[in-house]
Order: C-alpha cells, then sequence, then structure tokens
C-alpha cells in the first residue's frame, strides 16, 4: 500500500490563462491573530507546501496557489494566503477571480443566480467578487479590488543596455512599473516571452536600485517585484494591451488583474476614461480584462481609485499532491531561474 508524508487537496483552474491552484485540504492553519501574522508563520514554518505546490514536478513557472481559510474579519467569507513563485503577495486578480468561481462552483458558498457575492480578506484588504450565474454555471467574476493609485508619472529610469526609459510606478494590490513596449520596439504577445522575460529582469533591477517604493497608508507593502509592459500599437480588440512580468522570471498569461486594477487607475488620472467606462485590457494569449473605475478619492495628492475588473476562470482539475517519504525533491525546484 501506498504511503506518503504530505498529502495536500487542490482545485486548479485557469483565469483568462493564467493558473491557480485552491488548496482545500491537507495544510495546516497557520497560526497568527491577523493575515500578516498568518503570513510570516507560513513563511516561517511551512514554507515548503508553497515550494511543493508550486514548483516543478508538480507545479511549474506560472504555478499560483492559494490557502483558503476561515474570515478572520467579518466582513469577509474567507481569508486567504496568495502564494506565488518567490513568496507572498499582497493580491492577485487572477487569483481572486479564480478562487471566488472555484467556491461557487463547488459549492463552498450557496450558489444564487444571478449573483454570487464572495467576500475574500487578502493581505491588501478586502476584496469583493460578484460572480456571475447562469443555469448553475458560473459565466465570469466581477472584483471590487483594494484602492489603486499612481505613485510616480514620467519617471525616468536608467536601464542597462536601454538608456533612458520614461516610466509610471503605481499599485494597483501590488507594485508595478508601467513601460510603453512601443518605445523600445518589444513586442508583447507569448512568441516574444524571452525576451520581454530578459528585458523585464533588466527593468526590475533598475527599479530596486534607482526608487524607493512604499505604499503611503500600508507600509508593510514595500516591494516592487513585477514588471509591467503596455502597447496601444499591438492591440487586438482591446483598448490596451498589457503583459506582466512575475519573478523569478514568467510572463503572465493572463492580462493581470492588479495590473488592470493600475492601469484603469492611470486611464482615469490621465483623462483616457471617465468614472464608469470600460477599459479593456487584453493579455499576451488575446484574452481580456474588463476594468472600471467605481469611484475616486484625492488624498494628500494622490487620487486613489477603486477599480472593479471582470474576467472568466475555468476549472482545470481536482488534484491531489503528494509527497512520497523518499522523493529526492520535497522543496520542488526551479529552473533557469
Amino acid at each position: 500500500m501506498l504511503t506518503f508524508s504530505k498529502t495536500i487537496e487542490t482545485i486548479d483552474s485557469h483565469t483568462e490563462g493564467n493558473p491557480t491552484r485552491v488548496i482545500v485540504a491537507g495544510v495546516p492553519i497557520p497560526e497568527g491573530e491577523t493575515l500578516w501574522d498568518k503570513k510570516c508563520r507560513m513563511e516561517s514554518e511551512y514554507d515548503q507546501i508553497r515550494k511543493l505546490v508550486n514548483f516543478e514536478p508538480r507545479g511549474g513557472g506560472l504555478m499560483c496557489s492559494v490557502l483558503l481559510m476561515p474570515p478572520l474579519i467579518e466582513q469577509a467569507d474567507f481569508s486567504i494566503l496568495i502564494m506565488e513563485q518567490e513568496g507572498y503577495v499582497p493580491m492577485s486578480g487572477h487569483c481572486a477571480i479564480g478562487t471566488a468561481m472555484t467556491v461557487v462552483s463547488n459549492g463552498m458558498v450557496p450558489m444564487q443566480e444571478p449573483i454570487t457575492k464572495v467576500r475574500l480578506h487578502t493581505l491588501a484588504g478586502l476584496v469583493e467578487a460578484q460572480v456571475r450565474v447562469e443555469n448553475n454555471e458560473v459565466i465570469d467574476v466581477t472584483i471590487t479590488n483594494v484602492e489603486s493609485f499612481l505613485l510616480m508619472q514620467d519617471q525616468c529610469l536608467k536601464v542597462e543596455g536601454l538608456g533612458d526609459l520614461k516610466i509610471d510606478l503605481g499599485y494597483g494590490g501590488d507594485f508595478y512599473p508601467i513601460i510603453n513596449a512601443d518605445q523600445i520596439d518589444l513586442i508583447l504577445d507569448a512568441a516574444h516571452e524571452r525576451e520581454i522575460v530578459a528585458v523585464a529582469k533588466k527593468i526590475r533591477s533598475a527599479v530596486a536600485d534607482q526608487l524607493s517604493v512604499q505604499h503611503p497608508e500600508k507600509s508593510e507593502i514595500d516591494q516592487c517585484y513585477q514588471v509591467q509592459f503596455i502597447s496601444e500599437k499591438t492591440t487586438n480588440g482591446g483598448d490596451i494591451r498589457n503583459t506582466v512580468v512575475a519573478p523569478p522570471g514568467a510572463m503572465d498569461r493572463s492580462p493581470c488583474g492588479t495590473g488592470t486594477s493600475l492601469l484603469t487607475a492611470r486611464a482615469l488620472d490621465k483623462g483616457i476614461v471617465q468614472i464608469g467606462n470600460e477599459y479593456k485590457v487584453e493579455g499576451p494569449l488575446g484574452t481580456f480584462f474588463i476594468g472600471k473605475a467605481v469611484s475616486q478619492e484625492n488624498r494628500k495628492g494622490i487620487n486613489y481609485v477603486v477599480p472593479q475588473v471582470t474576467g472568466r476562470a475555468f476549472i482545470t482539475g481536482f488534484n491531489k499532491i503528494v509527497l512520497s517519504e523518499h522523493d529526492p525533491f520535497p522543496d520542488g525546484f526551479q529552473i533557469g531561474v
């Protein structure tokens, strides 16, 4: 009879092309009074789980996992920890959409037509999802994300091999530098992933060396670990094309939910859209997120925008991940990072 030292049950999905793995059993709930406490405990004592679930040979370079937990605040249905390739992130739009679809599709939240609401407590704050249901099937999900904003505009960044680049930098649940790919003749599609990732690594290093990044109201959020490229020349039905590179070096297959949140706030700031207008953001696979600014408030010179992001997610599998006692890779592995 087979025996395993670990067995973890997950429900896997993709959101407009990017994977989400929701952990539903087999992982202890980390101790801690706050979600940040639980994140720190998970990081210090149970980080093998993140690696086991996300890394090869059980995951891959884009796998993101979500630890589903009972709510820590009364406004939420669940508290969640979002685990990516390099660590624990404040928020992920595609993961939030995938998680909301998963819990409704699998009866963890009673399904109601036409809208089932799911409230997710993330490290970035409370995210409400409106899950649209027709004939007992999830059609799409609209998340109301945390406040998003531009922190810097037209900032000069010196990048090795590229010279001086003009960038914006802001927050949509995570921080991103925004680089117009058209200024460096970078084509934002799947066929050019290797080139996109190589340029992103240079930009990420330059941001770390030259810019100080911190959320104005949440001091614990102080990392800018992803890079966001945009293009207005290579769209195919979208208002803008968006390609995000996540560490240690993989191209987001979706249009990126937190990235779309930031681009929606940016578009409002620059007068490209108005409150309530749809902003169609195209990803590298030709799938779309629909952004919409629903409100804004200026505090200390920063325009904080509440964005909504709509996208689709689909179940890809019901997984039982196991670790054999003598497996030579108990932490998984990464190649090419």
